[in-house]
C-alpha cells in the first residue's frame, strides 16, 4: 500500500440519516474525513494532476449524494461513501471517518462517528 496520502478533512454534508424518522426527514449536519492512499511521487515530481487523484471530483460527488440520500445508520452511509468514492477511483484504499454533528441523545452533546476502512492492510 502506498505510505502516500490525501486527506480531505472535515467536509461538512446535510443528508437524511438516522435512525429516528425525523433525523431521516429534516436532515442533519455530517462531518467526514476522508483518506486514500496513493502514490504521490508522479505528481509531487511532474506536477501533473493525472499522476494523482483529483480531490475536488471526490468532494463534489459526495456532496451531490448527500443531498440524495435517505438510510438510517451512519455505517449504511459510510458504505455509501466507499461505493462513490471506487466509482471515481477504482478500489484505492482508503478511510472514512464519518461524524453524526448532533446525535438525538438526551444530554449528549459530543458527536458519534463510525471509522471504516475499504482496500486497507
Amino acid at each position: 500500500m502506498p505510505r502516500d496520502r490525501i486527506l480531505v478533512r472535515n467536509l461538512r454534508l446535510w443528508a437524511h440519516v438516522g435512525v429516528l424518522e425525523r433525523e431521516r426527514q429534516l436532515g442533519q449536519w455530517f462531518e467526514l474525513d476522508l483518506t486514500l492512499a496513493w502514490d504521490l511521487e508522479p505528481a509531487g515530481r511532474s506536477d501533473a494532476l493525472a499522476g494523482s487523484l483529483d480531490y475536488s471530483q471526490a468532494i463534489t460527488a459526495l456532496q451531490r449524494q448527500a443531498r440524495t440520500i435517505r438510510c438510517l445508520t451512519i455505517e449504511h452511509y459510510a458504505e455509501r461513501i466507499f461505493e462513490q468514492i471506487e466509482a471515481l477511483y477504482g478500489p484505492v484504499p482508503m478511510q472514512v471517518e464519518l461524524r453524526k454533528c448532533a446525535a438525538p441523545v438526551p444530554g449528549f452533546g459530543g458527536t458519534v462517528a463510525v471509522v471504516r476502512h475499504r482496500h486497507w492492510p
